[in-house]
């Protein structure tokens, strides 16, 4: 996964019940988006050690519709690093409705700017 100031991180989030061992990874009900600024691209760096994590609670995001419609109600999102570095999400709605991403696997890559001459 490629990071870069400005890009935009989409992750799919899958409604958190007992269907969720069940569901078809390509379908989930919505997706979060948030643009990467400088303070969360330091953040992502991290490797946290083995039986540590990192929370980053997301003031600006967004979500997208796929099988559900937008939640209409407030909600609040945040992204959870663990060893690997693994990166997930959640969604939390004020009606105790909970949304998981599956884990991804990051070894961010970064544009340095080096051009081979």
């Amino acid at each position: 996964m490629e990071l870069s100031q400005g890009a935009v991180l989409s992750l799919p989030l899958f409604q958190f019940n007992d269907e969720l061992p069940n569901r078809d990874l390509d379908h989930p009900d919505l997706y979060l988006e948030v643009v990467l600024d400088e303070q969360l691209l330091a953040h992502l760096c991290q490797n946290p050690a083995q039986d540590q994590s990192v929370s980053l609670q997301l003031a600006d995001y967004q979500l997208l519709a796929h099988t559900e419609s937008v939640p209409s109600e407030s909600h609040s999102a945040m992204l959870m690093l663990t060893h690997g570095p693994l990166l997930a999400a959640t969604l939390e709605r004020d009606n105790g409705v909970s949304y998981v991403s599956p884990q991804l696997e990051m070894m961010p890559t970064f544009d340095l700017g080096d051009d081979d001459e």
